[in-house]
C-alpha cells in the first residue's frame, strides 16, 4: 500500500454498520475507505435471516425503542433507492408475523407487550384465539392457545442490503480495502491513522464497527468494548405448498423466503468463534419446527448456516464517541437485531463524524457505561427479539 494513502474517515469493518456508516457518509460528500479483512457482510451480515421486527427485542420499549422503529422507516426509504442507485435489489418487502403461544407463560408474555405495540403508528397488533390463529396458519400444530398477528414486519436479504449500502458509498468515492487492522495511531489523543497490516492510512476519524471482534479494538481505542459473539444457526429448507408467513413460537421461527425456501431457526449460543454450523443445532432446530409445523416433515434440507452476532452484556448497542479520544467513534453489538439496526447506526456514525453530534438520543448506549447482565433467557422469551 502507499504509505500516503488517506481518507477523511476510516471505517473498520464491512459488515451492515461499516457499509452503512461509509453510505450515509457518501451522501455528505465525505469519502471512507473501509477496512475488512475478509469480504463484504463475510460474517454475521451475510447470513442472518434479514428480519425487520421494530415492536420488541431487548431495550423496546424502552432506551432502544426510537431507534428501531427509526431504522425500521429507514429501510423502507433505502429499498428503492439502492435499487436506483446500484441496481441491487434487497429483496425488501412487509410480511404479516403470526407469534403463536403453546403455554400460558407464553401467552403472558405476549400479551404483556401489546398495548404498547398497538401505539405505535403504522403497525396493526391483534391477539386472536388459538382457532384463529389456526384459520391464518393452518399448518401449525394443534394445541395453539391464541397469539399475535401483526401488519407488518419487514423481511430482506442481509447480504444484498450490504453489498447495495457499499456499492451505493462507492458510487460516491467510498473505496473498501482488504487488510488486518493492526492499531489506530495517535497524536496526544487525536486520530492520526490507522495501521493495517500493508501500511498505514492517515486519517482524522475512525468508526469501529467490527461486529463479534470489536473488543480487539479496545486496546486501540481506550475503552473496554465487550462484545461477544452469539452464535445463531439458521436451516433452509425446500417444501411443497404455498409461503409461510414468518411464524414464530417459543424460541423458534419460520418464513418463507424470495428463494423458494423456508428458512428455520435459531440457535443462541455462546461458543466464542466457532462459526461451523453443527449437527446437534440441525437435530434441535429439526425437532423445534416439527414440533410446530409438522408439514416440514416432507421438506428437503437445503443448506444450513451459521453466524455470529455481535452482543453486549446488557443487549444494547456501543454507539458513540470514545471517551477520552478524538475521532474514535464506536459503532457496534447490534446483537440479534444488527440488520435491522444497521441503518440508523451508520447515520449515527456518520454524524459523529462529520459533526460530532446527533440529534438522535443515545447516551444509553455511551461506550464504557456500566452494564447489568441480561440474561440469554430473558431476551429469548421476547418473541419479536428478531
Amino acid at each position: 500500500m502507499n504509505q500516503k494513502a488517506s481518507a477523511d474517515v476510516v471505517i473498520l469493518g464491512g459488515g451492515v454498520v461499516g457499509c452503512a456508516t461509509a453510505y450515509y457518509l457518501s451522501k455528505l460528500g465525505v469519502k471512507s475507505i473501509i477496512i475488512e479483512r475478509d469480504t463484504v457482510a463475510g460474517h454475521a451480515s451475510g447470513f442472518a435471516l434479514g428480519g425487520l421486527s421494530p415492536l420488541g427485542g431487548v431495550g423496546i420499549p424502552g432506551p432502544l425503542e426510537t431507534l428501531s422503529l427509526e431504522s425500521y422507516r429507514m429501510h423502507a426509504e433505502l429499498s428503492p433507492t439502492l435499487r436506483a442507485e446500484t441496481g441491487v435489489d434487497s429483496e425488501y418487502h412487509l410480511q404479516t408475523a403470526v407469534t403463536a403461544a403453546y403455554t400460558e407463560e407464553e401467552a403472558a408474555a405476549i400479551q404483556s407487550r401489546i398495548p404498547w405495540q398497538q401505539a405505535q403508528k403504522g403497525f396493526r397488533v391483534e391477539w386472536k384465539k388459538g382457532d384463529d390463529i389456526l384459520a391464518i396458519e393452518p399448518r401449525l400444530a394443534p394445541g395453539v392457545i391464541g397469539g399475535v398477528v401483526t401488519q407488518y414486519v419487514g423481511l430482506l436479504d442481509p447480504y444484498k442490503l450490504t453489498l447495495g449500502l457499499l456499492q451505493g458509498a462507492e458510487s460516491r468515492g467510498a473505496a473498501m480495502r482488504h487488510g488486518s487492522v493492526q492499531g489506530i495511531k495517535y497524536q496526544g489523543d487525536r486520530v492520526t491513522g490507522v495501521q493495517i497490516n500493508s501500511g498505514t492510512i492517515h486519517c482524522e476519524k475512525v468508526i469501529v464497527a467490527l461486529g463479534s471482534w470489536s473488543k480487539e479494538a479496545s486496546p486501540w481505542v481506550g475503552v473496554d468494548l465487550p462484545v461477544e459473539p452469539l452464535k445463531g444457526q439458521i436451516l433452509r429448507m425446500r417444501v411443497k405448498g404455498p409461503p409461510l408467513l414468518y411464524v414464530s413460537w417459543g424460541h423458534s421461527y419460520a418464513v418463507s423466503k424470495p428463494d423458494d425456501l423456508v428458512w428455520v431457526g435459531t440457535t443462541e449460543e455462546l461458543v466464542g468463534f466457532y462459526e461451523t454450523p453443527t449437527k446437534d443445532a440441525q437435530d434441535s432446530m429439526l425437532k423445534e419446527a416439527l414440533d410446530a409445523l409438522p408439514y416440514l416433515l416432507d421438506a428437503e434440507l437445503v443448506r444450513q448456516t451459521a453466524c455470529l452476532r455481535p452482543v453486549t452484556p446488557d443487549g444494547l448497542p456501543l454507539l458513540g464517541m470514545a471517551p477520552g479520544k478524538q475521532g474514535v467513534i464506536i459503532a457496534t453489538g447490534g446483537g440479534r437485531k444488527g440488520i435491522h439496526l444497521g441503518p440508523v447506526m451508520g447515520r449515527i456514525a456518520a454524524d459523529l463524524a462529520t459533526q460530532g453530534s446527533t440529534a438522535y438520543a443515545i447516551s444509553s448506549f455511551a461506550p464504557g457505561r456500566p452494564m447489568a447482565q441480561v440474561s440469554v433467557a430473558a431476551a429469548l422469551a421476547d418473541p419479536f427479539r428478531f
